[in-house]
């Protein structure tokens, strides 16, 4: 169907849809592709992925639309009132009749949407604690084996690696190479982050690049990365441009170098440097060995001193001994038994002295082996204070004691005295008796307990008695009088 009709007056006439047709062509052919500045309204992003919204000024707007395509781009959240500037190109949507700035790009006004998405990926893993210096790991002191995320055709990598073998020969090495710009970057420095985690086998990572523009540098910006280095058992130094650049990376590293060769500096120490830390280290503790040793050979020189002269006291004595027994057996002229004494004497005082050097070497350990338990339980101070522990337990125990006995022994005064007081024999010894009715042995208290003729018992102090009352029982008796 020919969507132009022709009047009978011979004139064109057009139908909307043409007409709109026509419109649509001439538009978007005269605005194929247009930079358009002004202030985002009714911004909307829809659950297809494609972003609605108003661009306006201050006497004119115009509707807008990016599609979830282009949506990929942005580097930052737009919002109402964020003053923009955006490419793309006008078009007309038919059915309606509308044209609309379908926006390619955009970027904040004034501040480049790079450095907008840097401010806003940094507020918001900040409010996450990423940055926060209690979570971040120590770096080894030592680093025997140091993993590497960059580029592998680069500058830094080369500087790394030299000054690493330069200052620490024989430091492994483990490269795990990755680009570090352009479009899918920051995925694989992340990945090849984790599958140095996964290996397990470094002590330390370094990622990093040469510098460069904030574009060249962008993927260090990524939040994959941030969250990788964050997400890191292994403790992670960024080392990314130069002193004047920062990443979001360097804020979420367990440590920032400024470039790359610093980076190789902070995880490898200087190996001569270490080296002669070392023999310093070893020199004192030689020195400390040897005076440690000559403080214990004198102890022991003085030990045996003690044990030679117990040994020659004891020789002494089996001399006089033998003085003694020569002089009984002089008279005698015991001979062979003089000549048997002498010898078994000869015997014994060669045994004792065998004896005797043994018994110096197990004394000398044995002293040795004393001496460093009493250098580390410092027995004098701690017989001193058990000693004070328990004459002070003594002297409490011995007053709890005596209190106790004390308390015990006035009760049972008191206890006793209170029951003499009560004995019912006393009373009956003062001329009392009890009367108790026979039918049920209770006691009678009061006369309202009696009736004529009821059977009752009689208890004095030496027995009792069965009685019969007689009589009606009468208040107000006389002493004495019975009924």
């Amino acid at each position: 169907m020919n969507e132009n009709k022709e009047e009978t007056t011979g004139r064109p006439v057009l139908t909307v849809t043409a007409l709109n047709g026509i419109i649509k062509d001439i538009l978007e052919g005269a605005f194929p592709a247009i930079w358009v500045e002004g202030e985002i309204s009714n911004f909307k992003i829809y659950t297809s992925g494609h972003i609605y919204f108003t661009l306006k000024d201050a006497d004119s707007q115009i509707r807008g639309v990016m599609w979830k395509g282009s949506r990929k781009t942005l580097r930052f959240t737009p919002k109402d009132g964020d003053k923009v500037i955006i490419t793309g190109r006008i078009s007309v949507y038919n059915k309606r009749g509308e044209y609309q700035l379908v926006a390619d790009s955009m970027e904040p006004k004034g501040l480049g949407a790079l450095q907008a998405a840097f401010e806003e990926l940094k507020k918001k893993l900040a409010a996450e604690g990423l940055f926060d210096q209690s979570r971040k790991k120590p770096l080894p002191a030592i680093a025997w084996s140091v993993g590497i995320v960059t580029s592998p055709k680069g500058a830094a990598v080369r500087d790394m690696i030299r000054t690493l073998n330069r200052r620490f020969p024989g430091l492994r090495i483990i490269l795990n190479p990755s680009p570090v710009q352009g479009e899918g970057a920051a995925a694989k420095i992340a990945r090849a982050i984790e599958e140095l985690n996964e290996y397990g086998q470094v002590d330390v990572i370094i990622a990093g690049r040469g510098g460069g523009s904030l574009e060249d540098l962008w993927a260090f910006n990524e939040e994959v990365v941030a969250r990788a280095i964050a997400a890191s058992k292994i403790p992670v130094v960024s080392a990314v441009g130069h002193e004047v650049d920062f990443t979001i990376a360097d804020f979420v590293a367990d440590a920032r170098a400024s470039t790359p060769t610093a980076a190789a500096e902070i995880v490898a120490p200087e190996k001569v440097a270490l080296e002669a830390q070392v023999a310093e280290l070893s020199r004192k503790l030689r020195l400390e060995m040897r005076n440690k040793l000559e403080a214990d050979s004198q102890f022991v020189d003085d030990l045996m001193g003690r044990l030679g002269a117990t040994a020659r006291n004891m020789v002494e004595l089996h001399r006089h001994k033998l003085e003694a027994m020569r002089g009984g057996l002089r008279g005698q002229n015991p001979a062979n038994k003089v000549r048997m004494r002498k010898e078994r004497l000869a015997q014994l005082s060669t045994a004792m002295i065998r004896a005797l050097t043994r018994l110096a070497g197990v004394k000398r350990l044995q002293a040795k082996t004393a001496l460093d338990r009493l250098a580390a339980i410092r027995p004098r101070t701690l017989i001193t204070t058990r000693k004070v522990e328990l004459t002070r337990m003594e002297e409490s125990l011995s007053r709890s004691m005596n209190l106790r006995l004390r308390n015990d022994r006035n009760l049972i005064d008191k206890s006793a005295a209170a029951l003499a007081a009560y004995d019912p024999a006393k009373v009956l010894d003062r001329g009392y008796a009890i009367v108790t009715r026979a039918a049920d042995g209770r006691i009678v208290k009061t006369l309202a307990d009696l009736a004529p003729g009821a059977k009752v018992s009689i208890r004095v102090s030496d027995g009792a008695a069965g009685a019969t009352v007689d009589g009606k029982p009468k208040g107000g008796l006389k002493q004495g009088e019975l009924f």
